[in-house]
């Protein structure tokens, strides 16, 4: 899952390092998403970084079993939990088509019915993405806020998962890999690539989710992260082998068919990660990486609208200046910046911009709306203190 922070082990710490690693995947997919030249257009790995999409689903499968399976085996709150994911989610998702919504008004007061609500804003794709099954196939292309086609996915994994174990706990484990060794083939046959979004986006999250919820009921294990800590030089090999896989993969296979293959190589490295042996799962730890880890969600939900109103900015400065602002990508795509160097500063700035926004929508937007579900749930059962659902906040 990209939202949130990652579960607490059993002896109460957090899994700090993926939680780093989530934040540092959200800001990989910004500079996918942001039209600059400079590095975003030469890199291989920003290029592909759509596929760090897939770390989140590997990564969420991963957390949400560990922080909820016992729980929901026991329990059997099918309601509880969906519901408590269902808050997780939707009120960023929310507030984000608000402001998308309240742009597109200004632009038909400004420019009327014929520039307003078209295209990737129109009228049937916010029905869609407010009803949450914009990953489903129902649209034929992106809208309004694009990132958010993966939410819809994870609504649908998260639903998945809760059935599969209120219902047939003991086939969790091989329901998952018929999902994998199901989905992975139709991704690469009907789309090409693992960059499935509105069509199979759902199918592309099961898989994923799938992934981890195999890593963490049948390979994971709390003592061999104790054992990893006694033994840094190994674990620091072994991150760093992780690492430079992740980077040669995306760099080299991101574009091809074998691109489907991500999960795999993603939990491989969240494997290694999770037990935080290594030098690299120190760093991860740091308080600026925290922090990204922390507002990964926000960064992911609100990048997309920050781009946006920077190519409006960029626009209107070079309208006002007469200079040329843009150039030409040799795909056709028109990127912020004449020159390598503006496209790093935009990149750089859009960024900033987006930290910015993502620090204020977790205080406001986020957090209030995650406190509004646990009140739902209590409503629902006084007597429970869903420790699970603040281990995967």
């Amino acid at each position: 899952m990209i939202e949130g922070r990652a579960a607490t082990k059993t002896d109460g710490a957090r899994f700090q390092a993926l939680d780093g690693w989530r934040g540092i995947c959200a800001l990989l997919v910004v500079g996918f998403h942001a039209p600059v030249g400079g590095i975003a257009e030469n890199s291989g790995v920003i290029r592909n970084a759509f596929l760090f999409v897939d770390f989140f689903f590997v990564l969420s499968g991963f957390v949400i079993t560990h922080a909820f399976f016992e729980k929901l085996k026991a329990e059997r709150a099918f309601g509880r939990f969906f519901l408590l994911r269902l808050f997780r989610v939707y009120p960023l998702h929310l507030f984000m088509l608000a402001l998308y919504v309240a742009v597109e008004c200004a632009m038909l007061a400004v420019k009327g019915p014929g520039e307003a609500f078209q295209g990737g804003t129109s009228i049937a794709g916010l029905i869609a993405n407010l009803a949450m099954v914009h990953s489903l196939g129902v649209l034929d292309t992106l809208t309004w806020n694009y990132p958010s086609w993966s939410i819809s996915a994870e609504l649908v994994a998260y639903g998945l998962f809760g059935l599969a174990v209120v219902t047939v706990p003991r086939l969790i484990v091989p329901l998952c890999a018929l999902a994998i060794v199901i989905g992975l083939p139709v991704i690469a046959l009907v789309n090409g690539n693992m960059d499935a979004s509105s069509n199979l986006g759902w199918l592309r999250c099961v898989a994923g989710f799938s992934l981890g919820v195999i890593l963490r009921r049948a390979i994971w294990r709390e003592e061999a992260g104790e054992t990893a800590r006694r033994h840094v030089i190994s674990w620091s090999l072994a991150e760093a082998a992780a690492v430079l896989l992740l980077i040669v993969f995306v760099d080299q296979i991101g574009s091809t068919t074998l691109s489907v293959l991500a999960p795999l190589v993603f939990a491989f490295a969240l494997y290694v990660f999770s037990h935080e042996g290594g030098v690299l799962s120190r760093g991860l730890k740091l308080r600026p990486i925290a922090f990204l880890g922390a507002v990964s969600y926000s960064i992911y939900m609100t990048h997309a609208f920050v781009i946006d109103r920077a190519i409006n900015a960029t626009s209107v400065l070079g309208r006002l200046t007469g200079w040329a602002v843009f150039s030409q990508a040799s795909d056709g795509r028109r990127l912020i910046g004449v020159t390598g160097w503006q496209g790093d500063i935009a990149l750089v700035m859009i960024v900033a911009a987006t930290l910015v926004v993502s620090a204020l929508t977790w205080r406001w937007v986020e957090q209030p709306g995650m406190a509004l579900g646990r009140r739902l749930v209590s409503r629902r059962k006084p007597a429970a203190k869903d420790d699970g659902a603040k281990a995967a906040a």
